[in-house]
Order: structure tokens, then sequence, then C-alpha cells
């Protein structure tokens, strides 16, 4: 079975100040506005839904490949995911640019600012699938003509799709996001997204799912996930988590498990319930490529959790 991801491969910084927000800000500056922070900590994170999706996968024993376009500070993220067993034949270097670059700046009640550098992966719509032999391919936020050129490649040769506008929803009009909606074999939101589709295509993203006798899943972030169907909706709940540390790259690790379940010709209900173990997981540990897992240890967490045994 052959995964193709396509999406980012980014970098992530994130820097931890001193202090709030609001003790730096004073209220009759803000006509000049600027803001000095102390930042004592910081870290670089791999990162990009398709580089966290990815990484999911080869956890799991799966050798994806990626499309994406990275800049020519990506040939260490390469390597690495080349030493993972993901696939790097469908990336592009781009000379001159920087790979797409996330800056997270936090306060200490974890408020944060977020600036978002496009950098290389403006120009992914110049890719397209090297061959038609995917089972499976995933359309994570990328830029506008990546993601809309995916599908239709998608839709034209019956390659089974997921839809997952996520971060990149403003990009698009209300129309264009219901053709990709109609053209996904299954399309994926959490609630805020849900609602945002709605201000921009009059409706409900899952409306179009059930009309069109497509797959709908909402992420419920704690309460986990809904999965609509043409004639039934089913809850996926939550598992129980010791520690939560960092949500960051739980939706990607629960987008690589429902490709993983079904990759492995499972049902919709159990590949979600598997993409729950992984969230769960995921957020016990800080950054979206800093956790794993072993297929004992799930069984476990299936078996305590849904009364399921995923891997036998």
């Amino acid at each position: 079975m052959s995964i193709l991801v396509s999406g980012s491969v980014a970098f992530d910084t994130i820097i931890g100040t001193v202090g709030t927000f609001k003790s730096q800000i004073l209220p009759d500056s803000l006509d000049s506005f600027n803001m000095s922070l102390f930042a004592p900590t910081l870290r670089r994170e791999y990162g990009g839904t398709a580089g966290n999706i990815a990484y999911n996968l080869a956890l799991l024993g799966k050798n994806p490949e990626i499309i994406a376009t990275v800049g020519e500070d990506a040939y260490e993220y390469i390597d690495r995911l080349n030493m993972l067993g993901i696939r790097t034949d469908s990336m592009k270097v781009i000379p001159k640019t920087f790979s797409p670059q996330g800056y997270i700046i936090g306060d200490e009640l974890n408020r944060q600012i977020t600036a978002f550098h496009p950098g290389a992966m403006g120009v992914s719509g110049e890719l397209s699938l090297r061959h038609q032999d995917y089972t499976h391919v995933i359309i994570s936020p990328d830029s506008r003509d990546g993601m809309m050129n995916r599908l239709q490649e998608c839709s034209d040769h019956k390659i089974f799709s997921i839809f997952d506008p996520g971060q990149a929803m403003g990009i698009f009009s209300g129309e264009e996001l219901i053709k990709m909606v109609v053209q996904a074999d299954l399309t994926i939101m959490n609630e805020y997204e849900n609602e945002m589709f709605k201000g921009l295509a009059g409706k409900y993203f899952t409306d179009i799912t059930k009309s069109y006798g497509k797959i709908g899943i909402v992420t419920l972030g704690e309460k986990w996930a809904r999965i609509v169907l043409e004639d039934t909706e089913i809850n996926i709940p939550t598992i129980f988590v010791h520690t939560p540390v960092d949500a960051t790259g739980c939706g990607d690790a629960f987008r690589a498990w429902l490709l993983y379940g079904l990759s492995e010709k499972w049902d919709i209900e159990k590949s979600c319930k598997l993409g729950g173990i992984l969230g769960g997981i995921k957020i016990e540990h800080i950054g979206g490529q800093n956790h794993t897992f072993t297929r004992e240890s799930v069984t476990i967490v299936g078996e305590k959790e849904f009364g399921e045994k995923f891997f036998a």
C-alpha cells in the first residue's frame, strides 16, 4: 500500500518569554506599539503537517512518501526523513529560499503570538504526482495551488483522498472549499475550522459530505472526534491521558493513524479509535516528532480504553 502525504515540511521555533504579554503592553502606547521581550528559552523542532504525519506513519512501520517544496535549509531534515524510512523523491528543494518557518512566542500564561513564513511552500503547486499507484493521499495545509492541484489529480485518477484544509482555510473562497470537499473521499476539520468553513461557504462541511455520500470527521479536542456518515454519526471518546504537555501535532498524529487504518482496510470507527490512542500518546511529549511507542503499548491502551486489540 502506497501512502502519499502532501503538505508542509517546516521548522518550528518556539520562544519562551518572562512574564505576560499583558504586563508588557502600556494602554497608551498602542498607536506607536513596540514590545521588547526577554526570552530565556528557545528550541527548534522539526514540524509541518506533512512532516508530522509522515513521522507517525513511519513509527507504525509504513514507508510514506512526502510531496512538498522546501528551501536550502532543509537538507538535514530530508536526511532525517530518509533515515526514518520516509520517501522524499517527490520533495523539491527551491534554490535561494527558506523552508516554511513557524515562530511561536509564548508567555508564562501559555498565550502565544505566532508568525508563519511560507517560504518555498509558495511554489508547491508546480509539483505533480509522480505516478498514479498511490492508494491513499492526504492533502494537508500547503499553498493554494498545491492543495487544489493535488485534489484534482486524485479525483482524476480515482485515488482515495483526504482533504485537511486546517490553517489554510482562509486562502480559499467558499465555492472553492465546497468543490474540494466534494472532490475528496474524506474531509477532516476541527470544530473551529468547521465553523469557519460555514462562514465562508454558508454551510457546515459535514452537510456537504453527507449529501454526497462522503466521510466527514470533526475533531473535538478533549472530547476527541465525531464521524459523520451519510446515514449515521459515531462519537469516538478521548482516552485517559496522565500528563498533558503539548498539543502541538496531536491532530497530525490522529491523521496518521487514520491513514494507517484505512490503508489496512480497517473500518472508519476502528481507524479513528487508533487515532485517539496516538493523539493521547503525542500530547504527553513536547513537539510534533519527539514521541514514540510500540505496538505492544498501543495494544494495552486499546484493550483498556476500547476493549479492542489493534495489534493482536
